[in-house]
């Protein structure tokens, strides 16, 4: 069942990640603004995971004697591509989206951007560069951008078959898109990528502080890029806790949602993630457990903005994307549920749960269309470790 519209007005307080498509001329993979592709809108939908966050980035304005280059990788050549004196509007990450055949079994890889300065900028332009004026790479990760690619074709040469619909999980034929690019955009923001990652890896084992508090202590890694291929996130209750985002390889079939260990990975590289990203995600009413009770503080909450119990990613507003997150999440439990409880909740089979919430945000999204925005068109971002098939 395809949604009727996800949509929410402006945030709060938020960054922005503006793609620029110069690389699909010509090509037409991601489409136009006006006429945009299912990856486009997939792309630009899957942002919306990272646009809650409520750092300060300082904008870069070049002039006078204030020049610069960014640089971003092109995975296809292994060379850089350059932008030459690039206008970074505060609060706003640019990242270039590139549709490639990429070697191998890749499905998706991308990275931060680096930079050269010319001639001898003055210290603030220099920090605003460096690191948008966050102080010190190895505590807080701030890149101006960077890149992100996508395959175009498998093995064979043959169209990769890619699932782009949020409303459906993948056939078992198909990869899923929104979790390749979720995935890659969280290798953008610093997952592997960064000084800051890298500060607290020991032993090939994660420890900063957010993950350790969450998974109980330091977490396993795979290369030091991606979560080891057993790790499953908390707070959900053990035997159902899901996959994270960023482990290292992507079964045909299978999407995966930004786990809250992701959000405690992107906290301890320095992003200011909201604590609603942090625990069990869409429990509006803290009672452990996501239900129509959770659904109902929703509805009752749709449109308002500020500080309210049904924001599921803390942005300040309480929209369609929020009850997204809520139909992901429907029937779980987390970790501290009353002992003795689980086996009196009344919780539906998944399946029924995520078709009954579809339909709900289909008519929620057609009835009140008329007093909202489309938040298809939020801006995005990318990462340089890459994801492959299994």
């Amino acid at each position: 069942m395809a949604l009727c519209g996800i949509f929410s007005l402006a945030p709060a307080a938020a960054i922005t990640i503006q793609f620029d498509y110069t690389h699909d001329q010509g090509i037409g993979f991601f489409g136009t603004a006006e006429n945009p592709t299912a990856a486009r809108t997939t792309l630009e939908f899957a942002a919306k995971t990272f646009t809650s966050f409520t750092d300060t980035l300082a904008a870069i304005q070049p002039g006078g004697g204030n020049q610069w280059i960014a640089r971003y990788v092109d995975p296809s050549t292994n060379t850089y591509k350059l932008a030459s004196n690039l206008a970074v509007p505060q609060d706003t990450l640019i990242v270039y989206a590139m549709p490639l055949d990429l070697a191998g079994s890749t499905l998706g890889q991308a990275s931060p951007g680096i930079y050269t300065f010319i001639g001898t900028p003055s210290v603030s332009f220099s920090n605003a560069v460096t690191n948008r004026n966050q102080g010190n790479a190895s505590n807080d990760f701030a890149p101006w951008g960077g890149v992100i690619a996508v395959d175009t074709l498998d093995t064979s040469g043959a169209a990769r078959s890619w699932h782009y619909d949020l409303s459906t999980i993948p056939d078992e034929g198909e990869y899923d898109f929104y979790t390749v690019v979720t995935h890659e955009l969280a290798h953008m923001l610093g997952f592997g990528t960064s000084a800051a990652f890298s500060a607290d890896i020991s032993n090939n084992m994660f420890a900063g502080a957010n993950s350790q508090a969450l998974y109980g202590g330091p977490v396993p890694l795979l290369a030091g890029q991606h979560w080891a291929s057993g790790v499953t996130s908390p707070p959900y209750m053990p035997g159902t806790q899901p996959k994270p985002s960023l482990g290292p390889t992507l079964p045909r079939g299978e999407r995966r949602f930004f786990t809250p260990l992701d959000y405690a990975a992107l906290a301890d590289v320095g992003w200011q993630v909201p604590s609603e990203l942090l625990q069990l995600p869409a429990d509006f009413n803290s009672d452990h457990i996501v239900d129509g009770a959770d659904f109902l503080l929703w509805q009752r909450d749709f449109g308002m903005s500020g500080v309210q119990p049904a924001d599921a990613n803390g942005d300040g507003l309480v929209d369609d994307y929020d009850v997204w997150i809520l139909q992901q999440n429907f029937g779980a439990i987390d970790a501290e549920f009353p002992l003795g409880a689980v086996a009196g909740a009344s919780v539906p089979e998944p399946t029924g749960a995520a078709l009954a919430l579809s339909a709900a945000t289909v008519l929620f999204g057609c009835m009140r269309r008329r007093t909202s925005q489309s938040s298809m068109n939020d801006a995005i971002a990318a990462s340089c470790t890459q994801v492959n098939a299994t």
